[in-house]
């Protein structure tokens, strides 16, 4: 996340109660729709092969981790409103979570916004496997790996000591290390403020270029294969517009021009909507999915029995094919018994 101050008590204008059933209902959608479009991507042989895919399928399995780990322990907290059990190790786990799952989540985006750029308009770069590696597989792992290590380093192992707040989120997210100004400006600029601007300038680019070649002629076919590639990243760049730039701007004012107390209290209830960016990610997702592939009733069919209720017209018609396929096997068993008797006929 992009908070770098600890959490204080105040009247929150969101009760912890309704915070909870909040987060509740909607990771629980989250999480079923999540499931439903990675059995789609992960069983159909094309679109897991689909390039454009692969970072879909990492930011799901993201987003399922964080909804299985993270928001858990913050649906604990809404529900008692202390952190138990109240030990340090499991801060710590929830600060590395909370923080490593999001940033990975927000880089990765980024990443996606100018992949899909040079899918549509440079995809001769990813033309042959070596392109490939280094340009697409390679920064999948090299996003993974920095962020791993930057957080390991920042939360787990910080050479100072933090002081745990138990009544508080995150455990009051005493990020000691953060003191450092060096530290928390990488944080605020490189982790958030340049894979926001990228999501932005790419998205605005990208849709840009399309308008411009959907009005030329020779170009409709292009649209037309690239659209919902389009309209799905579209789609994820509005979701953090709205959802995560504002309290990343109160952040960057906090940081550079004014006091902490600038935006407190409207930065208190952003960083919690800030969440649902990743919790509307799967329905994002599934924009991509072909209209035949997104049916919810495939992925539970086995839940049901194979009898089907047939109609009037269903039955006429299977009894026509019926009729039709016996009468082409008559018609080819006379052939051959009439072609029997000539040979029979002209042998005596």
């Amino acid at each position: 996340m992009i908070d770098h101050h600890p959490y204080v008590l105040v009247d929150l204008s969101i009760s912890l109660p309704i915070r909870f059933w909040l987060f509740f209902f909607s990771f629980l959608l989250s999480i079923i729709c999540c499931l439903i479009v990675l059995y789609h991507l992960l069983s159909d042989r094309v679109l897991r092969r689909t390039l454009n895919n692969h970072v879909i399928i990492v930011l799901l399995f993201n987003t399922l981790l964080y909804a299985l780990t993270s928001i858990p322990l913050h649906l604990s907290y809404y529900y008692l409103g202390t952190v138990i059990p109240a030990v340090p190790n499991l801060c710590l786990i929830w600060m590395f979570l909370d923080g490593g799952i999001f940033t990975f989540a927000l880089i990765l985006v980024a990443w996606a916004s100018i992949e899909r750029y040079i899918l549509i308009f440079h995809d001769k770069w990813m033309s042959t496997r070596k392109k490939r590696l280094f340009i697409h597989y390679l920064p999948l792992a090299a996003i993974f790996i920095y962020c791993f290590i930057f957080h390991a380093v920042t939360i787990l192992f910080p050479p100072c000591v933090n002081i745990f707040q138990y009544n508080l989120p995150l455990c009051g997210r005493p990020l000691c290390y953060y003191e450092l100004r060096f530290v928390a400006l990488w944080d605020t600029i490189t982790n958030n403020i340049l894979p926001t601007l990228a999501i932005i300038l790419f998205s605005i680019a990208l849709l840009i270029r399309v308008l411009l070649q959907k009005h030329r002629m020779h170009q409709q076919l292009q649209w037309k294969k690239h659209r919902k590639m389009t309209i799905q990243l579209l789609s994820i760049s509005i979701l953090y517009f709205f959802l995560y730039i504002p309290p990343m701007f109160v952040e960057l004012m906090q940081q550079c021009c004014v006091s902490e107390d600038f935006g407190a209290d409207f930065q208190l209830e952003a960083q919690f909507f800030s969440y649902y960016v990743i919790c509307f990610f799967p329905f994002i997702s599934a924009m991509s999915l072909p209209k035949r592939k997104f049916e919810f009733r495939r992925l539970f069919s086995c839940w049901r029995g194979r009898t089907q209720i047939v109609g009037p017209e269903t039955l006429v018609m299977g009894r026509l094919r019926q009729a039709q396929q016996n009468t082409m096997v008559f018609n080819r068993q006379t052939t051959v018994a009439i072609q029997k008797i000539d040979y029979r006929t002209k042998t005596n």
